[in-house]
């Protein structure tokens, strides 16, 4: 073999083993960034599910209020009628009824101090 086939041998070697270490160093570069778009489409799809989990809780809540509405709204109106034709219905409250109709007034306030119409709790309670 002479010497002009060797450096051409030894040249060749080093341009496949050149190829060859840029082949290595992409395909692992382009499995990086596959794992790293893996990663980002995981996590989407991960919010995503909490996102419709938390629209169908929302939803349940919503048509539970929205029955309970409707059905204090059927009891409401079901007095309505009966409270505007009572004979007493435009007379003063005795002390005692008065009385009884605050404090029930006063515990609804304590249970539910979000309602319309109840003071805002002081530092006393």
């Amino acid at each position: 073999m002479t010497i002009r086939a060797l450096v051409t041998a030894v040249a060749a070697g080093a341009l496949a083993a050149s190829a060859l270490s840029l082949y290595v160093a992409g395909r692992r570069d382009g499995g990086e960034v596959r794992e790293a778009e893996i990663a980002a489409l995981t996590r989407e799809r991960d919010v995503a599910r909490l996102e419709a989990a938390g629209e169908r809780a929302s939803a349940t809540r919503v048509a539970a209020a929205l029955a309970r509405g409707a059905q204090g709204q059927a009891v409401v109106s079901a007095f309505i009628p009966q409270a505007l034709n009572t004979e007493d219905g435009h007379e003063t409250l005795a002390a005692e009824r008065d009385a009884r109709l605050h404090d029930a007034d006063r515990r609804l306030c304590q249970a539910a101090p979000d309602l319309i119409g109840c003071a805002p709790a002081g530092p006393g309670g």
